[in-house]
């Protein structure tokens, strides 16, 4: 099946700030993103807003053979099925603040032999989350800023019932909170959390259903980003 590379530069923006052009290491942001998802054959796409036009001519000047795609407004949703829709391909996620990126991960999610695939760490990003009544967990070693998911799954992934699951695992863990739909630190990662929960909550350590859903395993700290 092929693949598209759908890299995500929506949402709110940073007061005073476009975070994805941003240098690290005297490069910006975006620019390392799209350089290190450069693979022969595979389509990239960038998502975002359409107010943001600063980036799309950063892009659009300097990545010719990228398709830019404007979203109307914030909601990680709507950023989402432009993202899984655009074409019929198995989509890789990326989010486009990524400075640590590697190439090498981005190979292993295109040559993965699972449908949907997330990663999973060798040096998690914290302890594991323990949900407000103790029942729960969410795992440390899952990380969801790279996400592959299968043109068969999309479906499943953008429906109102994994959009529910999201908000309703949410408020297992912080039900104080206020859930917002527009941040990625909610809707991405809770969505994430539902469609992958037999992996996500998995106090086995379990790593894949199947050959349907399952985790790649990344020696980097690939999440770190220029929030």
């Amino acid at each position: 099946m092929n693949k598209t590379i759908a890299i995500l530069c929506g949402g709110p923006p940073k007061p005073k700030r476009n975070r994805h052009l941003e240098k690290f290491n005297g490069t910006e942001c975006i620019r390392h993103v799209i350089e290190n998802c450069i693979v022969d054959g595979v389509k990239i796409c960038v998502i975002l807003s359409n107010e943001n036009v600063v980036l799309k001519n950063f892009i659009n000047n300097n990545y010719s053979f990228v398709k830019v795609i404007e979203s109307p407004d914030y909601s990680m949703i709507t950023t989402f099925k432009l993202a899984l829709e655009e074409d019929k391909n198995d989509t890789l996620i990326v989010a486009g603040d990524l400075w640590n990126l590697k190439k090498d991960n981005i190979n292993k999610f295109l040559n993965s032999s699972y449908k949907s695939a997330i990663y999973r760490l060798k040096t998690p990003w914290g302890k594991n989350l323990i949900s407000y009544d103790k029942k729960l967990i969410r795992r440390a070693d899952i990380g969801d800023s790279l996400l592959l998911i299968s043109n068969d799954h999309v479906k499943e992934y953008l429906s109102q019932e994994n959009v529910d699951k999201a908000i309703y695992y949410f408020n297992r863990f912080y039900p104080s909170k206020k859930f917002d739909m527009n941040w990625g630190n909610y809707l991405w990662t809770w969505m994430d959390y539902s469609f992958f929960f037999d992996i996500s909550s998995s106090k086995e350590q379990v790593n894949h259903i199947k050959d349907e859903k399952g985790t790649i395993y990344i020696e980097d700290l690939v999440y770190l980003d220029n929030d």
